[in-house]
């Protein structure tokens, strides 16, 4: 609160950074919500119209919701056709047998985000959940009804640098400063370019210091 900034700050990087080395990823995007997270996930891995999502009905409504919101369509885990995403969840801590579903994902060339929600601190095999082993994304929740909270806020976890990108992007109205990214050159140290469409799903300063203080 004495700082000065209340979002956008030095806070929400130094609670990715801590996440992400506690798990063992790669990158960490802090948002605002699990919600927002398995949205982006879904869209960075191109999830869209005419796509399907497996996911379990033994869970919140957003890990189905998320492929909805991208225009694909979810199934419950049938056996009819094959998905584009899968969606396994970690219920109450407990880890789903990834390296089983990583196993039919490299056969059936699907991806995984795991819904990792219930599950920041916990094991698999003897590794922290969250460190992408078995899945393309992680996702964690920090609602207050969970093991480490931010009051609202959630984190994608991910260890390629290509899909980190286009979350980042995503969470903040798909606007960028990186010149590399934009079509041309900038006009100026304060220029920026929206290059996709992107939501305002940014984590707070204040929420990225209650959840680094845990």
């Amino acid at each position: 609160l004495q700082s000065d900034f209340l979002t956008q700050g030095p806070m929400v990087p130094r609670f990715e950074q801590s996440v992400a080395q506690h798990v063992g990823a790669s990158h960490a995007l802090a948002v605002n919500s699990a919600t927002s997270a398995l949205h982006i996930a879904c869209l960075a891995l191109g999830l869209g119209p005419g796509d399907r999502l497996w996911t379990t009905p033994v869970t919140f409504v957003a890990s189905a919701n998320c492929g909805l919101y991208c225009g694909a369509e979810v199934d419950f885990v049938d056996i009819g056709q094959l998905p584009k995403v899968v969606v396994p969840v970690h219920l109450c801590g407990q880890s789903c047998d990834m390296q089983a579903i990583h196993a039919l994902a490299q056969r059936y060339g699907f991806k995984i985000v795991e819904d990792a929600s219930h599950a920041i601190g916990g094991k698999y095999q003897g590794e922290f959940i969250g460190n992408g082993r078995y899945s393309d994304i992680t996702v964690f929740s920090f609602h207050p009804v969970k093991i480490i909270t931010t009051a609202e806020g959630g984190m994608a976890l991910t260890n390629d640098a290509a899909l980190a990108s286009k979350m980042a992007l995503l969470r903040s109205h798909g606007i960028t400063r990186d010149p590399a990214q934009m079509t041309h050159a900038a006009d100026g140290p304060w220029y920026y370019q929206q290059i996709d469409l992107g939501f305002n799903y940014r984590m707070t300063e204040l929420q990225a210091a209650l959840g680094a203080s845990q």
